[in-house]
């Protein structure tokens, strides 16, 4: 997030950054507190400013204030939406976590053995309508807000509407469980948190699913192309066999071409992967040390923690 939100503002986009705060009140682990959704708020804005965002190229945008400037446009659309949708188009837009049926996925996890609530069904329409509000050229969204997304054009292309707006989809790096799809969601193990200190980072990837030679699916290697190559421009891995000997690699195909070989061993990638992640947080946990207001934030934080899973912290694709 931060990486592409400051090439936006490089290139001279007017970036606008939009706080979820009205649908976060859906969320049944937030219970409909609103002092709990702006806590997260808060939160989320000092650990992108830490992870270096240019925040004076960047406007915030509370969602509920969006909705209300343009509730004449907004509410009628989304009902639209509603009425014109069927359940199998609103349930694509489903993530896992909230499955009809998460029985049949084999999981014991009861988070993810929730059913679907009538706030489940309703928040795609509402989240489509907000993709269709005017004076956006441009939405940057997570790849998990591909549904939304998908439901919004073809409500244009059924009503023939003119849709000139643009979505970029931001990759999410993977769980780093071997079946992420099915045990993500409610798992401490299956992403890297900003707030992780060196032991966390070193333990869940010390532990990752990364077979030997297989590129396909694995989720170190994704860390490495959508996380630490952007940022580095370069990953560096020494062999654990020989100290004097690493080498630097400039592209994702070199990487997966010494790998599937057996050149690169998934020990030494894993090294070489803790080192770069935690030069990456390093700043992180340095800012949260040394500032008085980011120590007062992540102490509401902790307060707040008890009713808060691991799913609503901060994962490492921020950057």
């Amino acid at each position: 997030m931060t990486i592409n939100d400051n090439k936006l503002v490089k290139a001279g986009c007017e970036v606008k950054m939009l706080m979820a705060d009205w649908f976060a009140l859906m969320d049944p682990k937030i219970g409909g507190n609103i002092c709990k959704v702006q806590t997260i708020g808060r939160y989320n804005i000092e650990m992108l400013r830490a992870s270096g965002m240019n925040l004076d190229g960047v406007e915030f945008v509370q969602l509920s204030d969006l909705i209300s400037c343009h509730a004449e446009e907004y509410w009628p659309v989304a009902m639209d939406i509603a009425k014109n949708s069927n359940l199998s188009e609103i349930k694509r837009c489903f993530s896992i976590h909230a499955s009809e049926d998460a029985s049949d996925l084999g999981s014991t996890n009861p988070f993810m053995m929730r059913k679907f609530t009538p706030a489940d069904t309703l928040y795609p329409c509402l989240q489509s309508a907000v993709l269709l509000l005017p004076e956006v050229d441009i939405w940057m969204l997570g790849m998990d807000q591909r549904g939304a997304n998908m439901l919004a054009r073809e409500y244009c292309d059924l009503m023939q509407l003119e849709n000139e707006q643009i979505a970029l989809f931001q990759n999410m790096p993977p769980a780093f469980l071997q079946d992420p799809e099915w045990e993500q969601w409610g798992n401490l193990k299956w992403p890297i948190f900003m707030e992780d200190d060196e032991e966390h980072v070193s333990r869940k990837i010390e532990n990752s699913f990364c077979p030997p030679k297989f590129a396909e699916d694995n989720p170190c290697l994704e860390y490495i192309k959508y996380i630490i190559l952007p940022w580095f421009r370069k990953f560096e891995v020494a062999r654990m066999d020989d100290n004097s000997c690493s080498k630097i690699f400039l592209s994702m195909e070199e990487i997966i071409a010494d790998y599937q070989s057996g050149a690169l061993h998934p020990a030494d990638l894993k090294v070489a992967l803790i080192k770069a992640t935690n030069l990456i947080l390093q700043p992180v946990r340095d800012h949260f040390r040394s500032s008085a207001e980011a120590k007062e934030i992540a102490k509401a934080m902790e307060e707040i923690a008890p009713s808060i899973t691991a799913c609503d912290q901060v994962p490492l694709n921020n950057f």
